[in-house]
């Protein structure tokens, strides 16, 4: 038995983080109804597409969010909709939803109207400012989320404009934190009824907020600020700051791709000069001090270390590496990460079978958990 096999979730909303948030819930067994208006998804029609022919029953990344789970086409804005739901949710136990908080709120879809309603249901919203404060009522895209945290300020050249973080990243990780915290709530129920507290309700509401979840995650460049001052934190483009850390820290170019190269000890420095032959520029006092070089003129050491790299393949530079013992990482590009042999080893990736005819390979979970029944690919229909 999986972990959430008698747990019963419902789902309406759209695009990714509340699809992402019930798929996690779904792997460990938990029975998902998600409602879609009648049109579908917006996910259906994002692709990407077998042969690159749009067909709504065939959108990878819809797939990969949803498939396991009970699709029921309603329109909740109209009353027969709203009955649909309603039905639902009067034998759920956990209620997950990424629409507007106005639009919740104009249909009784709030978190405080359906505890009224469903005092023991887990009401879960998902947005990019929450449920509260001067924002929660502004219209948001996920790029927002990363503008607001200071996130996007930290990426990309000092002297261009900031960079967004690819690929919906938000909505993923408010999905993933969703997932935790309905867990937690799951598990407070439980307490409470083996508890025997009848006199307290088994509900909970859950307000996510992926503004919240990236300033939290980029509260090192908020602790960088305050220490250092605006006039010492730059961004650093292919480094993660250049505000004091010792040197190196910093992605360069090889002979066919790109290293990540993370030395923050002395030793670790002074193995990689060893592994470049000790040139004669390693000697001078200015390239002994790791923080001046981390803070002041990073740059000019990366020009002294890439033409030394450039000789290199990414699997030569990691053999020195292991052979003199200072960090490195070779940097994937997409194709190689298909094909790589750690995940294949950990059956990452999984087919899963299209409507009429074909598969399509989508990634696995984050984990293996001991004790639980294995999803197989013939379990993970879409519906």
């Amino acid at each position: 038995m999986s972990a959430l096999s008698k747990i019963k979730v419902v789902e309406c909303g759209d695009f990714i983080s509340a699809a992402y948030c019930t798929k996690l819930l779904s792997e460990f067994g938990a029975e998902v109804d998600k409602i879609e208006p009648l049109e579908g998804d917006s996910l259906r029609r994002h692709g990407p597409f077998p042969n690159d022919i749009e067909d709504i029953e065939r959108s990878g990344l819809f797939i990969y969010l949803n498939s396991g789970k009970r699709s029921i086409a309603a329109d909740i804005q109209t009353c027969q909709g709203q009955l649909v739901l309603h039905r639902l949710l009067s034998k759920t136990d956990v209620f997950v939803t990424n629409h507007p908080l106005q639009l919740r709120q104009s249909l009784g879809l709030d978190a405080t109207t359906l505890k009224a309603r469903y005092p023991n249901l887990i009401i879960v919203s998902l947005s990019v400012f929450g449920d509260t404060g001067p924002y929660a009522l502004e219209p948001s895209q996920t790029i927002d989320a990363y503008a607001v945290s200071g996130t996007a300020w930290v990426i990309g050249e000092p002297d261009r404009a900031p960079l967004s973080i690819p690929f919906f990243q938000a909505d993923y990780q408010a999905g993933a934190h969703a997932a935790s915290a309905i867990t937690m709530a799951l598990i407070g129920r439980n307490n409470v009824i083996k508890s025997n507290l009848s006199n307290q309700s088994l509900g909970a509401s859950i307000d996510i907020s992926s503004a919240d979840i990236f300033s939290a995650a980029s509260g090192t460049n908020g602790l960088i600020y305050l220490c250092y001052g605006l006039q010492k934190w730059v961004r650093a483009g292919r480094r993660a700051f250049a505000s004091g850390g010792p040197y190196p820290y910093v992605i360069l170019p090889c002979k066919d791709g790109a290293v990540c190269l993370i030395g923050r000890a002395r030793q670790e420095w002074q193995r990689l000069i060893k592994a470049m032959g000790e040139p004669a520029w390693t000697k001078l006092e200015r390239y002994q001090d790791l923080h001046a070089m981390g803070k002041d003129y990073p740059q000019e050491v990366d020009a002294l270390i890439t033409p030394w790299l450039m000789q290199f393949t990414r699997a030569e530079l990691l053999g020195m590496a292991e052979k003199h013992g200072f960090p490195i990482g070779p940097l994937h590009r997409m194709e190689e990460v298909v094909v790589s042999d750690q995940l294949k080893h950990r059956q990452f990736f999984r087919k899963i079978k299209l409507p009429n005819q074909g598969f399509i390979q989508v990634p696995g979970v984050a984990w293996k958990m001991k004790g639980q029944n294995e999803v197989e690919d013939s379990d993970l229909f879409p519906v």
